[in-house]
């Protein structure tokens, strides 16, 4: 069983901001360049939790293929969504490095120019400090972060702002359903997740139920068949 973890323990990230002249319009425009370090490795968080170098040498490296390909999962929503899938039309920046420089992973991301950055580049004008939390599913054993398989960062409020932005309610929108989970130091509480033999992300739900529907038949390869099926159909969801 998988958690949904948020985790801040980067610093203030250093903001650039450049104004070029767009084309089409005449105008011009300020792009911003978010660069600073993203997440701490080796050191006991203010959450108490340690994430081990192993872990993120294996998922920095793993994130070059979502940053080459220009996954989704390169775009930063604004806070915490309770959920694994990153919606692109939420997203205010997209990151375009991710880096280990000595016990730290640094990163560069720029905001997007789109309605939902508007308000964010507002604050940013107005001298607001910004931070990243990254956003992964993974377990947790005496303070020790396992199993982590990164997501995504989000753009967070200003880290000085800890308890606002790793306790509280969190509010989910999906599929028409809305539903409201507790975030307990940056953990979402009632709500866990597996991952199917491909390495994919599915709601521990899907696998239980998966679970069951294999034990009705009596036919071992049957049995494999079906799983195999079920898995690859969460896998395309």
């Amino acid at each position: 069983m998988s958690n949904l973890i948020f985790e801040i323990d980067g610093q203030d990230l250093d903001i650039e901001s450049t104004e070029i002249l767009n084309e089409d319009t005449g105008q011009k425009e300020k792009t911003y360049k978010l660069k600073g370090i993203f997440s701490t490795i080796g050191e006991r968080n203010r959450n108490g939790r340690v994430y081990p170098r192993e872990l993120w040498e294996r998922e920095v490296k793993a994130y070059q293929n979502e940053i080459e390909s220009g996954s989704i999962n390169t775009l930063m929503e604004f806070e915490h969504p309770p959920r694994t899938e990153v919606d692109m039309m939420q997203a205010v920046a997209k990151i375009n490095k991710l880096f280990i420089k000595g016990n730290f992973v640094m990163g560069e991301a720029v905001i997007l120019n789109n309605e939902k950055s508007k308000q964010l580049k507002c604050l940013i004008d107005n001298g607001v400090k910004i931070s990243v939390s990254s956003r992964g599913v993974g377990t947790v054993e005496d303070g020790v972060v396992k199993d982590f398989k990164l997501i995504t960062y989000d753009v967070v409020p200003n880290p000085s702002d800890f308890n606002a932005t790793m306790n509280g309610i969190c509010e989910s929108h999906e599929n028409g359903v809305h539903e409201l989970y507790q975030l307990n130091e940056g953990i979402l509480q009632g709500k866990t997740f597996a991952f199917d033999k491909s390495g994919n992300i599915v709601p521990k739900a899907a696998v239980q139920t998966l679970d069951e529907k294999v034990s009705e038949t009596q036919s071992d390869d049957l049995k494999k068949a079906i799983k195999e099926t079920l898995c690859n159909f969460i896998a395309s969801m």
